[in-house]
């Protein structure tokens, strides 16, 4: 047994990588652009080459993978990545197990975050939570009774595509009202330009709420409302005792003040006491490191 692992996280717009020890300590990573434009065997060489990269002549044991999407082994191809449909083609993933040369674990990015920010924050106060992605879509995984919950076939947890209006703004994914079509990164932006008539990004935004702007306030209070709305219906369906929540999306500080409130009057049934959100620890490495906790299970190092 080698003394190294890799975890990959597999992005639209970028590959990372990085490599682990056995005690679960981060010796490097790199990104690179994916390259998506420039077809399947350029993202497989772009993979391979960030992971050449952080191994630095390292012998490792296994590697892990997170991939937008949810993998289907005997298709050999991923389900449920609109943002980028070069992915959904069957032959990424064989590919790449062919050209690395060591076992190679496959689960969804949402929950490769799930497991990595459990063990960061919340594995001594929570034992059911929901890690929540919020970027250029909204994944998110699930944590029940401290282990990762896949569901029937791998694609628990999908509350990003759960329905908020069924008549309401078309999502990428070909459905009506999906929680994504409302608080993705380009949905947010999107909204705010059909407001204000101004095109910028989710910082400006804020900014503009924090000098009273209307239509920034319009935005971010009825987001805050949604987001509330949707995570009480998973506190509700799944008795989830915390939310997590990871991604660029997710660096916007009124998540923290605002959402709480909508999310917490909610709540039915048994008294639960506060329901936290909580802003991820680990940043955007938090995918990546997950990713390679699944080359830990794999081991035998990890369990969950």
């Amino acid at each position: 047994m080698t003394d190294y692992v890799i975890g990959i996280d597999l992005g639209g717009t970028k590959v990372e990588a990085c490599l682990l020890d056995t005690q679960r300590n981060c010796i490097s990573r790199f990104r690179h652009p994916s390259e998506v434009s420039q077809g399947k065997d350029r993202v497989v060489e772009n993979i391979l080459s960030v992971v050449h990269r952080v191994a630095d002549g390292k012998p490792f044991e296994a590697a892990g993978i997170g991939t937008p999407g949810t993998y289907r082994e005997s298709d050999d191809r991923l389900y449920g990545s609109p943002h980028t449909p070069l992915y959904e083609k069957p032959g990424l993933i064989r590919t790449l197990r062919e050209r690395l040369d060591v076992p190679l674990i496959v689960e969804n990015d949402a929950n490769c975050l799930a497991i990595a920010e459990y063990f960061a924050s919340c594995e001594t106060d929570y034992k059911h939570v929901l890690a929540v992605i919020l970027g250029t879509g909204m994944g998110s995984g699930l944590i029940l009774n401290g282990r990762l919950h896949r569901g029937s076939q791998g694609g628990a947890g999908e509350i990003g595509h759960t329905t908020i209006d069924l008549n309401g703004r078309k999502c990428q994914c070909g459905r009506r009202g999906c929680a994504e079509a409302y608080l993705s990164g380009p949905s947010l932006t999107r909204r705010y330009a059909e407001l204000s008539g101004d095109e910028i990004e989710l910082e400006e935004i804020y900014q503009r709420y924090q000098s009273g702007d209307p239509h920034a306030s319009r935005l971010l209070n009825d987001s805050c409302r949604i987001m509330g709305e949707v995570f009480a219906n998973a506190v509700n369906s799944l008795d989830i005792e915390a939310i997590i929540l990871g991604g660029g999306v997710s660096q916007c500080p009124v998540w923290y003040e605002k959402v709480p409130e909508h999310l917490n009057k909610h709540l039915f049934g048994i008294p639960r006491g506060e329901i936290p959100v909580i802003k991820a620890k680990l940043g955007d490495s938090a995918g990546v490191i997950g990713a390679a906790y699944l080359a830990l299970r794999h081991m035998g190092i990890m369990d969950f």
